[in-house]
């Protein structure tokens, strides 16, 4: 074999060879790097420090967060109680903006990691992101303080990574708000939790005379929160837990649906806003910033004293 040939085959084994290593380096050092940074998010969303400084912050005694609840002025707010997919949040952020209205949407921790476009399109607009628990958990007040300290925990830190900021405002579903829930609240970090006093969902209003209708009963000064997210129920030895709202606190709403007929949603939850709004607005009820709403702090006299969420 002369040495030409000879060199001409050196030369495709070299290239047979490199080309061999950089498919190993882009299909098995390239998923293995993928892997390690899923997991290196994962990892970054436990909050193992945070829980546990909010942990010795509460063993301290803190002071509990205040409650943002109704009062008496010509205005109204909305908070949107669970992460909507992204096209439900564009066509909301579009109603709102369409009104000059603000809105605190309250998210699942778990389900903002999912959807990180989803929150930077709410940063964008100018509207709020609160804490809604890791999973939407209801009755939260029910939960050992290591679980409830890592419910809020993780969803202060997602919310911070995503949107570099932590939020301060926090709601759970069917959630008495307690002083011990509001101590752990604040040695997480968060200052207010809100206390809704009408809500609905979407499909309940159907169209504008269903909302206009709806806007008559909601008095001014009221915080209408709405029903996206369908809770999830606290753990088997709090199964029982049932929604205790007393009668004498009913809350304005419509008439109420099962949960099957709930997670319906015939008519777009951005139409109703828009109806709902524009309702409100013609009867002298506008929009407002939830901060600019009474702050109540929890009084520890007596059981009653306890506020509660829907």
């Amino acid at each position: 074999m002369s040495l030409k040939k000879m060199g001409l085959l050196a030369i495709a084994g070299i290239l047979i060879v490199a080309g061999a290593l950089v498919v190993f380096r882009d299909h098995v050092i390239g998923t293995k790097n993928a892997q390690a940074e899923i997991t290196d998010l994962g990892s970054l969303y436990e909050a193992t420090e945070e829980i546990a400084a909010a942990k010795e912050q509460f063993q301290k005694g803190m002071e509990p967060a205040e409650i943002v609840t109704k009062d008496e002025k010509p205005h109204v707010a909305f908070v949107i109680d669970g992460l909507p997919d992204r096209t439900t949040t564009v066509r909301l952020l579009d109603v709102l903006k369409k009104h000059g209205a603000s809105a605190v949407f309250f998210v699942e921790g778990q389900n903002a990691a999912n959807q990180p476009e989803t929150i930077e399109l709410i940063r964008e607009a100018g509207q709020e992101i609160g804490n809604y628990t890791f999973v939407g958990v209801a009755a939260v007040q029910e939960l050992p303080q290591e679980r409830l300290l890592a419910e809020i925990c993780r969803t202060q830190r997602v919310v911070e990574v995503l949107a570099a900021t932590k939020p301060k405002l926090f709601r759970a579903p069917r959630t008495v708000y307690d002083e011990e829930l509001l101590r752990a609240l604040r040695a997480a970090g968060v200052e207010c939790a809100v206390k809704e006093s009408a809500h609905y969902a979407p499909g309940w209003l159907k169209d504008e005379a269903g909302a206009a209708a709806y806007a008559a009963t909601v008095p001014a000064g009221s915080i209408i929160a709405i029903d996206i997210a369908v809770p999830v129920e606290a753990p088997a030895q709090d199964a029982a837990v049932e929604d205790a709202r007393p009668a004498v606190d009913k809350q304005p709403t419509v008439e109420d649906k099962p949960v099957g007929e709930r997670k319906a949603a015939p008519v777009d939850a951005a139409d109703e806003l828009d109806w709902l709004l524009t309702a409100l607005e013609s009867m002298g009820k506008t929009p407002g910033n939830i901060h600019d709403f009474r702050k109540i702090r929890y009084v520890p006299a007596a059981p009653s004293a306890a506020v509660q969420g829907k």
